[in-house]
């Protein structure tokens, strides 16, 4: 029997990194060349196989190797919280639901998606995210409708 952690057919465990970028900016963000980021709340969906305290753990470090596109913008803009996602949700379902809530749109074309076909899984949300908007969007995505997203317990470095 194989393992869930390693089944393609089995949606990886998800986590949301938000951030906030305080003004329009310009960002090198590896191989997408430079991006325009406007002002706001950006959620960023990621997953992980393996590991996923440790993912969403070096992601919050303020000093780390320039791996992933989410590497870039929060090198620049420090993150503000993330939240784990328990359920058969897909980032690119999440990524959708959430560039679904009102005032949202999709952040940059192919911006953590480059292992997808989908628009990107960076969205700039209309203002800064609660659990309960997470967990909404996280349900109409497809994770269960109560306890699936829950606040990740380490703050992120300064």
């Amino acid at each position: 029997m194989t393992s869930s952690a390693h089944d393609p057919r089995v949606a990886p465990p998800l986590y949301i990194v938000v951030a906030y970028v305080p003004r329009r900016s310009e960002l090198p963000i590896g191989a997408l060349g430079a991006v325009a980021l406007e002002r706001g709340w950006y959620a960023y969906v990621g997953s992980a196989r393996r590991s996923r305290p440790a993912r969403v753990a070096r992601h919050l470090a303020r000093e780390k190797p320039l791996r992933w596109h989410i590497d870039y913008l929060l090198t620049a803009f420090r993150a503000r919280g993330a939240w784990l996602v328990d359920g058969p949700a897909s980032e690119c379902a999440l990524a959708d639901a959430l560039a679904a809530t009102p005032g949202a749109d999709r952040g940059p074309r192919g911006f953590g998606s480059s292992d997808c076909r989908c628009t990107g899984h960076l969205v700039r949300l209309g203002r800064r995210p609660r659990r309960r908007d997470l967990a909404l969007a996280a349900h109409a995505a497809g994770a269960p409708a109560t306890g699936a997203v829950r606040a990740f317990g380490r703050r992120p470095s300064r």
